[in-house]
């Protein structure tokens, strides 16, 4: 069976290098373990994996979440913004302060997996951000927000998209090996295989649901 949690969310966050500074990095990690949280629910309908490295050389970030669903592959990007309005009429904005990096172009991450995929009969849909308020009790609205290549959701709106996702039936096995190979290793002790897997089997052993109480805060870049 290859339905099942496959690595850990924010495992490449360890490397802090990227970030302006340590506490950037924790922030970012908290987006990605609060969508873990959420994602890994699905696990016994599709196929749930972890922080993998974007298919293209020198590229340092990476891809926070896939699922796979029969041959259907839905990316996820996990963010950690300020509270506030977000919209992008008059150039990319949080209220009236200009936000440019929020509207970086997603297309790429989708063109990488794509041919990483080929010959697997894989179709990589279109990327989605999950963007989390930083501050509890702060909301956040990105009603009118437009990233090129990808689709926003606040936070808990991944959810129905994710049910939605997950009818295409049990994840394809090459799909799921390929995508292996881009997971991110840990260097923190690893855990216990979940029960009914085995370390010596075609795939690598799915990792156990996150604690719902561990959720990460952040994006560097809020």
């Amino acid at each position: 069976m290859t339905n099942g949690i496959y690595g850990r969310a924010a495992t490449g966050l360890q490397d802090t290098s990227w970030a302006v500074n340590e506490n950037v990095a924790k922030i970012g990690a908290k987006g990605e373990q609060k969508t873990e949280a959420l994602l890994n629910g699905f696990a016994k309908k599709a196929a749930v994996l972890h922080d993998l490295r974007i298919p293209l050389p020198g590229f340092k970030s990476n891809i926070d979440h896939a699922i796979v669903s029969g041959k259907s592959v839905l990316l996820i990007d996990s963010k950690m913004w300020k509270p506030g309005f977000y919209w992008s009429l008059l150039g990319y904005r949080r209220g009236w302060e200009k936000t440019p990096h929020i509207g970086k172009s997603q297309e790429y991450v989708s063109t990488a997996m794509n041919s990483f995929l080929k010959g697997t009969g894989a179709k990589v849909l279109t990327p989605h951000l999950v963007v989390w308020s930083s501050r509890d009790g702060q909301p956040l609205s990105t009603w009118m927000l437009n990233v090129p290549g990808a689709q926003v959701v606040n936070g808990l709106g991944i959810v129905p998209v994710v049910k939605s996702f997950v009818r295409g039936g049990s994840a394809d096995p090459a799909i799921v090996r390929r995508l292996q190979e881009l997971l991110v290793r840990t260097t923190r002790p690893t855990r216990q295989p979940a029960a009914g897997f085995s370390d010596s089997g075609r795939f690598a052993t799915p990792s156990r649901p996150a604690r719902p109480d561990v959720y990460a805060d952040a994006d560097p870049f809020a």
